[in-house]
């Protein structure tokens, strides 16, 4: 039941915070496109230039409802031919390169089709630009993708063409010595999101062993659903801590 003005004002408050707290880019991971409207991309640009910060603005998506035994429920998910099309309008419209970044963001392996992960990939290296994703969160989004495709999630992507260094991954937190050293060899980026890990309980990444190993790890707030303050400072406390 997201509007395009509710998502302006949201995330005014949210680059807000970042701003204040000394952030300069910033990625939006937004992936609820109720009835395909995506005038909500062009209320975070708005939002982002007039706070004034860079925003990677990812297009994210959803194709595979609860009907279809996925997570989301289907009032906010899309075909995949019109996620695609979507994405490429997005990009021609709002993306600069500069103070605007378009990036083609599947949301994850429990709420889309294989075939929408692998046509984004498609589409993103057609238009130059970047990927990004959840990735193995939780135990239960591994359990489900052993069900689901008999593989765990990091090589579910990896047959995807999704483990590269085009690619950046939100949480990154269960994975085995074999998983971070593909991870470091690929260059393949994690947003490290202690807080909200705590949160949900989810787990801990294993930062030190990603850095080591040649990953590119940066820090997420994520979202108001599992972390109420949005800020850097905290969030650096938190790794730090963990």
């Amino acid at each position: 039941r997201l509007t395009p003005e509710d998502v302006e004002a949201a995330s005014a408050v949210a680059l807000g915070e970042l701003a204040l707290s000394g952030c300069t880019t910033a990625a939006d991971h937004h992936y609820v496109v109720p009835g395909g409207d995506d005038s909500v991309f062009d209320a975070i640009a708005r939002s982002a230039r007039r706070i004034g910060l860079r925003a990677h603005i990812a297009r994210g998506s959803m194709d595979l409802g609860q009907s279809k035994g996925g997570l989301p429920p289907d009032s906010v998910v899309e075909e995949l031919d019109a996620i695609l099309a979507s994405t490429q309008s997005v990009y021609e419209r709002l993306h600069d390169g500069e103070r605007i970044t378009i990036t083609v963001a599947p949301c994850s392996p429990f709420s889309v089709t294989p075939e929408l992960m692998s046509e984004s990939a498609a589409l993103a290296r057609r238009l130059g630009v970047r990927l990004h994703t959840h990735l193995a969160e939780t135990l239960d989004e591994e359990q489900s993708c052993l069900e689901r495709f008999g593989k765990r999630p990091l090589e579910l992507l990896d047959d995807l063409g999704w483990i590269a260094s085009d690619v950046w991954i939100a949480h990154g937190i269960h994975f085995n010595d074999e998983e971070v050293a593909r991870l470091g060899e690929t260059g393949t980026g994690i947003a490290h999101c202690p807080s909200s890990n705590s949160r949900l309980g989810s787990g801990i990444a294993r930062v030190v062993d990603l850095t080591a190993a040649g990953a590119p790890v940066g820090l997420g707030v994520d979202g108001v659903a599992s972390n109420e303050i949005g800020t850097l400072f905290p969030e650096m406390r938190m790794a730090l801590f963990l």
